[in-house]
């Protein structure tokens, strides 16, 4: 572990614009290197700053923070991409130009908080809350399709007709006991249809409520990406935290609720969905 912040530490560099990421600790031993050739005396010294500065650095527990959440980023990077690409593969092509934005959005944000000098550790903090906020975003669009192909299913005005129907044919009292029967339990059934699809229409708007708030929540990320000083990075991922937290309970995921159930035990992402 100590050798994966040595090399950190050893490759450590700054974003300049325009230039791009400068490794300075590698110039900085360049330079050295290069001195000593016009006096041995400077590959000594250089040799001594190099190694309390590795020390120093590679041993601070902010780096080694930074560190681990870029680590556990990558790692977790790389066993979800392929499986939220199946899922976005299953919406609509309108939910996926929206997930797209969202996306081109978070990219911009992070791009200028690296531009502004944000800390490595405010950065990471940034990346890791994007990424959690992002992965409640495409259940949020998920849930939404299975709650719009549940309506398509369905026609409220239909079963009301039936329901009004039966209910005409079972106040006439003019039938078996058998056929009323089979009537009582066929107007149950449709009764609960009717509910259903009217709580369906209800949890639309909510996910839609939650979606634009996640929208609005980046939209503020990006306006305040550029803010490198008075705890901006910090606020930015504590709010971008604080969001996927009260988002997301009780929500259908139809067939696809496996798929995202493991890619939520990988965010570590809470499930449940509470509202404030």
């Amino acid at each position: 572990m100590i050798r994966d912040y040595l090399k950190a530490a050893f490759w450590a560099g700054l974003d300049v614009p325009g230039l791009g990421r400068l490794p300075l600790n590698l110039l900085a031993v360049l330079g050295f290197a290069i001195l000593g050739f016009g006096h041995p005396g400077f590959w000594l010294l250089g040799a001594g700053l190099e190694t309390g500065y590795l020390t120093l650095l590679a041993t601070h527990p902010r780096f080694q923070r930074a560190i681990d959440a870029r680590r556990k980023f990558l790692a977790s990077s790389e066993s979800t991409t392929g499986g939220q690409q199946e899922l976005v593969a299953r919406l609509a092509p309108d939910a996926q130009r929206r997930l797209a934005t969202l996306d081109g959005k978070i990219t911009r944000a992070l791009e200028a908080a690296r531009d502004a000098h944000a800390d490595p550790f405010d950065l990471a903090s940034r990346r890791e809350a994007f990424g959690r906020l992002a992965w409640i975003y495409l259940k949020l669009l998920i849930a939404r399709h299975q709650l719009q192909t549940t309506q398509a299913n369905a026609d409220a005005e239909d079963l009301k007709r039936r329901i009004a129907d039966l209910e005409t044919a079972a106040a006439s009292g003019e039938a078996t006991a058998a056929l009323r029967q089979s009537r009582s339990a066929t107007l149950d059934l449709l009764r609960q249809r009717l509910q259903n699809l009217e709580r369906c229409g209800q949890s639309l708007q909510e996910v839609e409520s939650d979606l634009q708030r996640i929208e609005a929540q980046v939209d503020l990320a990006v306006e305040s990406a550029g803010v490198a000083d008075g705890g901006g990075g910090a606020a930015t991922a504590a709010n971008l935290d604080l969001a996927s937290e009260i988002l997301g309970e009780g929500l259908d995921y139809g067939d696809l609720g496996g798929q995202v159930a493991a890619l939520d035990q990988v965010y570590a992402a809470p499930v449940g969905r509470q509202k404030a």
